[in-house]
């Protein structure tokens, strides 16, 4: 048409901006436009030829990524897409034996579920040689699995002897796991636990699996927890001492609130939040900052007598000092209805118990009060209407000596800062309170001169039989009884927690994996322990069946590959290059052995000898020397030797 002068339609434009023909000798080949005749040709490939010209770029770039592989394509032909090399090389076993895995990070397929504090623990080692703190070189993380409370503590070293003797430090504090598990490898495990096992005879201890540090995933984040806060605790203390920051970072991570359990790991293990003294209190800290001494506390506790339960109950909140101020009686018994935390069962004190072979000097002052004993012997009438407390009441401005001798009391108060108890049954004060207007303690110290064991303060007439020990243990055991359900609660809560968790782990894991069915094609990764130095990455099997956990059985030329495995340990090929036809269903080998059974190269033909002799490795108890190879960096704890 452009020969004999005819206009061009608009399609013939187009047709010759984009191609242009190319004469080869007596062949015409299509290329793209170029802009100037010393430009490389670039050629359009034929249907017949896309095979062969994806082939030839594959061989030249060594099976490479898809990428690479069209990077090569396109310097010289211009129609071959991407999906075209996609298929291709899901076709290629080559490709599929060499492919690198997908990242799985954060998949899990079967999340590890834990019933109770101390069922499993896991402890790993923060390498930190180069910032050695004086002789400390490593920190090791200890972690119970369920509550997520964490130990740690600096090592000079990470030899198994070391780690051993810290966990014994653990163990004897908070108990021995079930489970110790690591991700350092079962030999370095089972030397943990030969060491143990040497220091402390009845302990019994099993290891997890090795080589498995996906199940390590909750304190291998720990970890990265643990290095941002000691860096952070380094930043604000100017120091480098983090072997002395780790006391501290331990506490912030134990107080610190868990994503995974939904509380601190702390309250899990305890059931109750951490204590910081004063400051864990409701009080201001312009208040806090004015107390130095227990008579600074005491001086506080009289000046706020007047409030009531609820605000002293909170404004001296594990504050043993007010417990402290009980021997200034005076105050106690001048207002006697609005003393429920001293009254607050005095007789289910701990410290009474504790000292009550103690308690001669009490006894000898008991007997002092004769005007006491006097005035008991001539209330007949009140005694024998006890539930008229306010004659009690009444009487008690006239008994001065009480009140005088009331001081006395101090031997068994004195001791009352140990009184824990009577902090903790405060709570309780409302039923002794109200119990004391029935004024049963006037009969009971009526006899407190033949029986000044029996407790002063019995609230019902019918216990007047009962020892101190007995009324202690009752409500002592009604304490603890709460104290224990309320643990109880925090670590069910965090069982619930962490199931709620592993079911989203699972869901996650199921939408970007997917399942396999028996026959399809898979690529297994073949550890680098376990292959050699010309052997794939992957060894290529079928799915020969799936059980109703998810648990795979996988067959190779070489035979039926020994153990389950998880879908996130193989990875699913997009075509099928095997057939079960072809596979030998009937031997059973490791996967190492079918490694070797394939190769080329004979397997990973590692070898390394622990010669130690005057012979130096020149004979053939050298394993090294018997194989005909040199020793490496790997033998006899890289000694010199004379087969090097």
């Amino acid at each position: 048409m452009m020969e004999n002068g005819s206009r061009k339609t608009p399609r013939q434009y187009k047709l010759f901006s984009k191609y242009e023909i190319l004469r080869c000798g007596h062949m015409d080949k299509l290329i793209k436009k170029r802009k100037s005749p010393a430009e490389t040709p670039i050629y359009y490939v034929t249907i017949e030829d896309t095979f062969d010209v994806i082939r030839t770029a594959l061989l030249a770039t060594g099976h490479g990524g898809r990428d690479r592989v069209l990077k090569e394509i396109e310097q010289k032909f211009a129609n071959v897409h991407r999906e075209s090399v996609e298929i291709f090389k899901s076709l290629c076993k080559v490709c599929q034996e060499k492919t690198k895995r997908q990242k799985t990070k954060g998949v899990v397929v079967r999340p590890i579920l834990s019933s109770d504090f101390s069922s499993r623990c896991q402890v790993d080692l923060i390498d930190f040689q180069s910032m050695g703190d004086g002789q400390y070189k490593w920190i090791m993380v200890y972690q119970d699995h369920l509550t997520k409370f964490v130990v740690l503590r600096p090592l000079t070293s990470k030899r198994a002897c070391e780690v051993a003797v810290q966990l014994m430090d653990i163990f004897a504090l908070l108990g021995a796991p079930v489970i110790l598990q690591s991700d350092n490898g079962s030999e370095f495990t089972a030397a943990i636990i030969t060491e143990l096992r040497d220091l402390w005879p009845e302990l019994k201890l099993v290891h997890g699996k090795p080589r498995h540090p996906q199940s390590q995933g909750s304190v291998e984040r720990a970890n990265g927890d643990i290095k941002d806060m000691l860096i952070a605790w380094m930043a604000d203390n100017s120091t480098t001492r983090w072997s002395v920051g780790l006391r501290f970072v331990q506490f912030m991570k134990n107080r610190s609130y868990s994503a995974a359990i939904k509380r601190s790991p702390y309250q899990a293990l305890f059931g109750c939040q951490p204590r910081l003294g004063l400051s864990s209190t409701s009080l201001p800290k312009e208040l806090i900052d004015e107390f130095h001494t227990e008579d600074d506390l005491r001086d506080f506790s009289l000046r706020n007598s007047g409030n009531s339960d609820a605000e002293m109950a909170a404004d001296v909140h594990h504050a043993d000092a007010v417990v402290a101020d009980v021997h200034r009686a005076d105050v106690v018994v001048a207002d006697v209805h609005r003393a429920d935390a001293v009254v607050a069962d005095v007789h289910l004190a701990d410290v009474v118990v504790a000292d009550v072979h103690r308690a001669d000097a009490v006894v000898a002052d008991v007997h002092h009060a004769d005007v006491v004993v006097a005035d008991v012997h001539r209330a007949d009438a009140v005694v024998a209407d006890v539930h008229r407390a306010d004659v009690v009441v009444a009487d008690v401005h006239r008994a001065d000596a009480v009140v005088a001798d009331v001081h006395l009391a101090d031997v068994v108060v004195a001791d009352v800062h140990r009184a824990d108890a009577v902090v903790a049954d405060v709570h309780h004060a409302d039923v002794v309170v109200a119990d004391v207007h029935r004024a049963a303690d006037v009969h009971s110290a009526g006899d407190a001169r033949s029986e000044p064991q029996r407790n002063t303060a019995n609230i019902h007439p019918g216990n007047a039989n009962l020892s101190i020990e007995e009324l202690v243990t009752d409500d002592s055991v009604a304490l603890l009884d709460r104290q224990y359900k309320q643990i109880q609660h925090h670590r069910q809560a965090s069982r619930v927690c962490q199931l709620q968790q592993a079911e989203r782990m699972v869901k996650r894991s199921r939408l970007d994996l997917g399942h396999g069915q028996r026959g399809d094609n898979v690529a297994i990764p073949i550890p680098l322990v376990d292959r050699g130095r010309g052997d794939p990455r992957n060894i290529l099997g079928v799915i020969l069946d799936r059980s109703e956990n998810d648990n795979y059985t996988l067959v190779t030329k070489n035979g039926i590959l020994k153990g389950a495995y998880a879908r996130n340990d193989f990875e699913l090929c997009p075509q099928k290059l095997l057939y079960l036809s072809e596979m030998n269903c009937v031997k059973h080998v490791s996967l190492r052995a079918a490694v070797i059974l394939g190769s080329q190269s004979g397997g990973q033909g590692y070898v390394k000898c622990n010669c130690s002799g005057a012979k130096k490795c020149q004979n053939n108890r050298c394993k090294c020397f018997k194989a005909k190879l040199k020793c490496n960096s790997r033998c006899h704890q890289s000694l010199t030797c004379g087969n090097k």
